[in-house]
This record gives C-alpha cells, sequence and structure tokens, in this order.
C-alpha cells in the first residue's frame, strides 16, 4: 500500500464523513487507526463506511475518547464532538470492500 494511495482513500473518507456528519470536529491519525469526530451521528455515513472499508468502529463522543491538547495553544478548545468514526488502517481494510465486520460500538 503506497502513501499516496493511503492519503487519498483518507481524504476520500474524510470528505464524505466531513458532508454527511455536519462537519467534522476532531481528526486524529495514529499508525494503526484514523479517528474522525463529527458533531452528529449519520446513517449516511454508516452505509459509506460499510460499503467501502472493511472495518471501522463508531461511538457515541466523550471526553474521554479524545486526546488532550499538547503544547502552548491550549485555549482554542475544541468543537463539540458527537460521534466518533474509528477506521483500522490497514491495506486490507481500507482497499478491500468485502468484510463481514462492521461494527457500531
Amino acid at each position: 500500500m503506497t502513501s499516496i494511495n493511503l492519503s487519498k482513500k483518507l481524504v476520500e473518507i474524510s470528505k464524505i464523513i466531513e458532508e454527511n456528519g455536519d462537519g467534522i470536529s476532531y481528526i486524529h491519525n495514529e499508525d494503526d487507526n484514523y479517528t474522525i469526530g463529527t458533531k452528529k451521528y449519520s446513517e449516511k455515513i454508516v452505509q459509506y463506511l460499510n460499503q467501502t472499508v472493511g472495518t471501522w468502529k463508531g461511538c457515541e463522543a466523550s471526553l474521554a475518547n479524545l486526546k488532550k491538547r499538547k503544547g502552548k495553544n491550549k485555549q482554542r478548545k475544541t468543537k463539540k464532538v458527537g460521534y466518533i468514526w474509528k477506521i483500522p488502517i490497514t491495506k486490507n481494510n481500507l482497499f478491500n470492500t468485502a468484510s463481514e465486520d462492521k461494527t457500531k460500538i
């Protein structure tokens, strides 16, 4: 999996989630997971992720789910996050649509 293809796929996923989730309020990219926070839950996002990625998890957001800001600029408050979408970053997950393990928690 090339980093260019991975980046394009994550941008595509982010655009769909942003359009249907009333904007993106939180993004966190780790080596093994891509996490996006939206202001609201959307059934359209669920359908898109079910068709596009192999596995994903979703849950209502709480402060415990979000990473705290680091550094000097702590006065900027995170916008309201209502729902968290967590997508594992693997070649089989992002580039394979045939998987049974779709999860909403």
